[in-house]
């Protein structure tokens, strides 16, 4: 019986086989997409249009983009497709608001701040789980700061990096967060600063800490998400070092009395001597 069917079915196969082979020949060669004359893409076909497809169909013709325009460049299957960014809610802020340093909250703030620290300068950890987030969502909340179900996100004291945990150690993932992870340690920080020195009475106040890794002061001293306690009373001036001088030693600049590419000075004193 077997011996019987055999030969039929090879023979049908055989069948099946020619008659895709000169179907297939008659349908011609399949032209991919992206290639001139697909007739699928208008932008990439040539400029001239009395050059053949059979002269160009093997050129591509896919403009080239800049490395750093990619990310910007609609391409592909979701050409047609633009994410459209939603903007975080943002409260409304007066800069010309009349502003009342309270001691009070400054003191609360530096508690705060100071609990999410190892100690004095050190980068503050994360306080909330970061589990499946890109660097890009952090920088969505953090870039100026949102207050959103009764929380704060602080602004960014420094320019965008490209690694935040790199220096802001993040919370244990959610199966550990009950652990105590706390270390124990003997290390003594440098006190936090509480307020800048003048030089005279009504004079402005230098900057009682380093400003790297803080270059924008009003992450906490000016805005509606600064540090209560801490806000400037003159936000909308944008250049605070004009008035209140930064600290050659916290800054650890080289200290010198003359400049090293200025010539020695003559001191005259009064008396012409």
């Amino acid at each position: 019986m077997i011996s019987r069917i055999a030969p039929l079915f090879f023979a049908g196969v055989i069948a099946v086989a020619v008659v895709g082979f000169f179907v297939g020949i008659m349908a011609g060669v399949p032209q991919p997409d992206g290639m001139v004359g697909s007739g699928t893409h208008p932008e990439f076909q040539p400029a001239d249009s009395s050059q053949t497809l059979t002269s160009v169909a093997t050129v591509k013709q896919i403009p080239a983009v800049a490395y750093a325009d990619i990310a910007h460049t609609s391409m592909g299957p979701t050409k047609g497709w633009q994410a459209t960014p939603q903007a975080l809610p943002q409260p409304e802020y007066d800069l010309y608001t009349k502003i009342e340093p309270s001691a009070a909250e400054k003191e609360a703030s530096s508690q705060v701040r100071a609990s999410r620290r190892a100690f004095n300068g050190a980068p503050p950890i994360i306080p909330h789980p970061v589990e499946n987030t890109t660097d890009a969502a952090c920088y969505a909340c953090h870039s100026n700061g949102v207050k959103m179900a009764g929380l704060k996100a602080s602004v960014m004291s420094h320019e965008f990096l490209g690694n935040c945990v790199q220096c802001h150690a993040p919370m244990a993932p959610a199966p550990f967060q009950e652990v105590d992870a706390s270390v124990q340690t003997s290390f003594v920080g440098l006190p936090a600063p509480k307020a800048g020195q003048r030089a005279y009475q009504g004079a402005p106040p230098t900057i009682p800490h380093s400003r790297w890794m803080r270059e924008n002061c009003s992450a906490c001293h000016g805005g509606p998400n600064g540090w209560a306690g801490m806000e400037s009373t003159h936000p909308w001036r944008t250049n605070c070092t004009q008035c209140h001088a930064p600290s050659a030693s916290l800054d650890q600049m080289p200290e010198s009395g003359v400049a090293s590419m200025l010539p020695p000075l003559d001191v005259v004193d009064n008396k012409g001597e």
